[in-house]
């Protein structure tokens, strides 16, 4: 594989804007598509918040690594682990479903970026669920559990229906308003997507 990357930068995996000579899989397709579902809720949804600065710091930075390749995707990485993607302050002016369907598909990427549980994390986590199983342990606390979210995100990375099935469930759902197209928030969207800054050295 070659030195570059084709690919809109906003919209490139974290995986592949961290390695540019990384193997394209998949999944990569699945993210860009999140980033891709993120990017328009950002710029193209009228909301109360001032995204600018978001926009530019989760999809256009990049910095140039010692052998010269342009590398970015910290943040994009720090929002899926820390449950923040897009932007978990974010509000529409008006409510709208896809606000919910982007954080649920994005939620599984929390494995895809986090380190594996130990395997002493795992022999506590099997004690755990054998514990819920005797209803003896809260499922929503076990739900809550680090090694629990991240066995559920791998499963569902590697289910390429989930996301279907998630996206046509959230389609079929009420509550999209009647007038839902876009309009450009011009704020957020200033630098077209396409465009990226170049920070060279520096990484966010």
């Amino acid at each position: 594989m070659g030195q570059c990357r084709t690919g809109t930068w906003q919209f490139i995996s974290a995986a592949l804007l961290r390695n540019p000579v990384g193997e394209h899989q998949l999944i990569d397709d699945i993210e860009s598509f999140v980033h891709v579902l993120g990017w328009i809720v950002l710029c193209c949804l009228p909301s109360p918040i001032d995204v600018t600065r978001v926009v530019t710091v989760l999809y256009n930075r990049s910095f140039q690594s010692v052998t010269g390749q342009e590398q970015g995707g910290s943040t994009k990485v720090y929002k899926f682990v820390w449950d923040d993607y897009p932007l978990k302050k974010f509000t529409l002016t008006e409510h709208s479903p896809i606000l919910e369907l982007i954080r649920t598909l994005a939620s599984p990427f929390y494995a895809r970026y986090r380190k594996p549980p130990t395997e002493e994390v795992k022999r506590m986590f099997e004690s755990l669920k054998a514990l819920v199983l005797q209803r003896q342990l809260d499922k929503k606390l076990f739900d809550t559990l680090p090694a629990h979210r991240y066995n559920l995100g791998i499963e569902r990375l590697s289910s390429p229906e989930w996301f279907l099935n998630t996206i046509q469930d959230a389609l079929e759902a009420p509550g999209w308003p009647d007038r839902d197209g876009a309009e450009i928030n011009h704020s957020a969207s200033a630098r077209p997507a396409g465009e990226m800054i170049s920070l060279s050295g520096w990484q966010f």
